[in-house]
């Protein structure tokens, strides 16, 4: 626990001045030379000396940031609860996704080594994505305001390096959304080229004509109605791409069992909001009833 001290200081003496030979009698002075401590006992005005006196102050032990990571299938309102949670907390907001696009354009050595692999069709390789992360927890905001990683760890090796680093979550938040929903919103969903924001025709739609005629759509996000068989071949695709999501999931819950809390994403935003904010209160009033300084009181 951090200390500051308070200087106190002595209460001020007026100090006489020494009395002058001419004030002497000869005899006294004689006196006086035979025994030098009667000057100071007679004549010395001065009080004893006061050694400064200093008040220790105990500070307040800062809590430590908070350090949550977040996982949710493709559509399952994840980005928008990141955005929640950060206006509330104040932490820093960290995607795998967003840092590997600013690495490769930067034309950083990691960003260089990742485009490669893009450019080849192959998945860029766990110690490169682990580094960029591990990078980025470090800095500085991220220490003091604490941080929220979004999508990431998705295998047990990148949980395992992540805690190879010492980077461990005080919580692991999974949203949960029924499959048939994830489908309705992944094919509603709708890319603004220019702001990067994530719009959906039926639930969130543009603000304006301009930017609804320049949104575009993911490839993997479509579904062709052209004919049953069509339909078919993307619902497979789709039940593919969820099921390697949970299987993801599954590995790196083991490692947080004990951290993890699950929220059902299938109800409107705030009610999904509502439901982590209280969870997160109450670890933080958990935290506090159990720091040092409650206990002593």
């Amino acid at each position: 626990m951090a200390c500051c001290v308070n200087y106190i200081s002595p209460p001020r003496a007026s100090l006489s001045p020494p009395p002058s030979r001419s004030s002497f009698s000869g005899d006294a002075l004689h006196s006086l030379l035979r025994e030098p401590t009667l000057l100071l006992r007679r004549h010395s005005r001065s009080p004893s000396i006061v050694a400064p006196r200093f008040q220790v102050v105990a500070a307040e032990k800062a809590e430590p940031p908070l350090k949550i990571m977040i996982s949710g299938a493709p559509a399952s309102g994840k980005g928008t609860q990141c955005e929640l949670i950060t206006q509330k907390y104040g932490l820093v907001h960290i995607s795998a996704g967003d840092l590997l696009r600013a690495e490769i354009s930067s034309g950083s050595e990691n960003g260089k080594l990742a485009k490669e692999y893009m450019e080849k069709g192959q998945l860029v390789p766990d110690e490169i994505v682990v580094m960029m992360v591990k990078d980025r927890l470090s800095q500085t905001d991220s220490q003091q305001k604490g941080w929220l990683l979004d999508g990431y760890p998705r295998s047990s090796s990148q949980a395992t390096a992540l805690k190879g680093f010492g980077f461990q979550p005080d919580l692991f938040i999974v949203l949960e959304v029924p499959e048939d929903i994830l489908i309705e919103r992944v094919v509603g969903r709708r890319l603004d080229p220019v702001t990067g924001k994530i719009y959906h025709l039926k639930y969130s739609p543009p603000e304006t004509e301009e930017i609804s005629a320049r949104l575009t759509q993911r490839f993997d996000d479509t579904e062709e109605k052209a004919s049953p068989y069509e339909t078919l071949s993307y619902s497979i695709y789709a039940k593919l791409r969820l099921k390697t999501h949970n299987q993801n999931v599954s590995d790196v819950l083991s490692m947080y069992d004990d951290i993890t809390i699950k929220i059902k994403g299938n109800r409107s935003k705030e009610e999904v909001f509502t439901q982590i904010d209280t969870a997160l209160s109450q670890m933080l009033q958990q935290r506090n009833n159990t720091s040092p300084s409650s206990l002593s009181s």
